[in-house]
């Protein structure tokens, strides 16, 4: 159905209005997306640049498929390009936003999406130990529990990967594809 309208909007040369729960259909179909919420309006723009560049929290957890991961974290340090994020004790992860706003001790959210959890050991790496693993033919994702956060954390596997259940993995998003929500949900802008 979804390639049928694309063809028809295609043919028909003129503007569409097409409202969706579904957010994969409209992430398929449209140029524009308006995204609201109990009737307020919580951005407006291209597909990707929604998925890429949420504007709060809401945003963040709605668009994307399978959904972003939420991190609760503490702002240990910021400047205009970069804020580091306490997660635990032991743990800090770095995050290229501007953190102009940020001061240390605020409470935030890190938002990373399933392919941004990169296995490896680098900068910003946190063990998390897999639960469940969903093999969809030509991508596999990881469902792992991790001391950081109460939910399980979405893990995007490579396509060579032979983890199973029960296996630890070391995992590393990389600093530019942190998200950073202050304690309102707004989201720090990208670095």
């Amino acid at each position: 159905m979804r390639y049928e309208l694309a063809r028809l909007h295609k043919q028909l040369a003129t503007t569409m209005i097409y409202v969706t729960h579904d957010q994969v259909e409209a992430m398929t179909l449209a140029d524009k997306i308006v995204v609201l919420s109990a009737g307020h309006i919580e951005q407006v723009g291209p597909p990707l640049e929604l998925y890429q560049r949420p504007a709060n929290l809401f945003v963040a957890g709605f668009i994307g498929s399978p959904k972003i991961n939420f991190i609760p974290a503490e702002i240990a340090d910021a400047d205009a390009s970069t804020i580091t994020l306490r997660v635990s004790p032991d743990l800090t992860i770095r995050a290229a936003a501007s953190g102009s706003t940020a001061k240390a001790g605020d409470k935030a959210t890190i938002g990373v999406r399933p392919e941004h959890l990169i296995p490896g050991d680098g900068e910003n790496a946190f063990s998390a130990q897999i639960d469940f693993i969903e093999r969809l033919g030509g991508v596999s994702y990881a469902y792992a529990k991790t001391s950081i956060s109460n939910e399980a954390l979405t893990i995007r596997l490579p396509d060579d990967s032979t983890a199973a259940i029960g296996d630890t993995l070391r995992v590393a998003p990389a600093p530019a594809d942190c998200l950073v929500f202050n304690a309102d949900g707004a989201a720090f802008p990208r670095g």
